[in-house]
C-alpha cells in the first residue's frame, strides 16, 4: 500500500523548492536537515491548510518570485538570528543576566522553513488582514507585531 504525499511533501520535494533550499543554505550559511520527517511534514501541512492556500499556488509563487522570496528569507533569517529570545517566565523564575546572555543553539533548520516563509510572504501580498488572520489562527504570539515585521521585511531592499 502506498501512502499519498502530504500537501507539504508535494511542495518540499519539488526540484524548485529543493534548489531554493540549497541556495538559501549557501547564501544564509544555515544548516538544514537533510531529511523531512513525517511529523514535521504533518505540522507543515497543517500550516498550509490554515493558510487556505493551495499547493500549486505556493509552487507557482516560488517559481515566479524566487528572487523576492530569496531576499525575504535571507533578511528574515538575519533579523531573527539577531533578536534576543523573548521568553516569559513566572515571577521569581526569571534567569539572571548571565543566563540570558548564553547562546542556545537551535540546531538545524527543517526543510519546511522555506514553506513557512512562502506562506507568510504570499499572504502578506494578499493583504495584512489575511496574514494577520493566518497568524492568529496559528496562535503566533504578538501576531500584529509579527505581521508588521513580515511586511517590513518584504518591503526592505537588500
Amino acid at each position: 500500500m502506498t501512502k499519498d504525499r502530504s500537501v507539504s511533501e508535494q511542495i518540499v520535494f519539488t526540484v524548485d523548492y529543493q534548489a531554493m533550499i540549497s541556495e538559501l543554505a549557501k547564501v544564509g550559511r544555515i544548516e538544514i536537515e537533510s531529511g523531512y520527517s513525517e511529523v514535521i511534514a504533518n505540522l507543515d501541512s497543517a500550516k498550509v491548510v490554515r493558510s487556505k492556500l493551495e499547493a500549486h499556488e505556493i509552487l507557482n509563487f516560488l517559481t515566479e518570485n524566487s528572487a523576492e522570496i530569496m531576499r525575504y528569507s535571507v533578511s528574515k533569517f538575519a533579523v531573527l538570528s539577531n533578536e534576543e529570545d523573548e521568553e516569559e517566565y513566572p515571577l521569581g523564575l526569571e534567569p539572571g543576566q548571565d543566563e540570558k546572555a548564553k547562546v542556545v543553539s537551535a540546531g538545524k533548520y527543517s526543510q519546511g522553513f522555506l514553506l513557512t516563509n512562502l506562506i507568510e510572504y504570499l499572504l502578506a501580498r494578499k493583504g495584512r488582514e489575511q496574514l494577520l488572520g493566518y497568524l492568529r489562527t496559528s496562535r503566533v504570539p504578538k501576531a500584529k507585531q509579527y505581521a508588521d515585521q513580515i511586511i517590513h521585511l518584504m518591503c526592505a531592499k537588500s
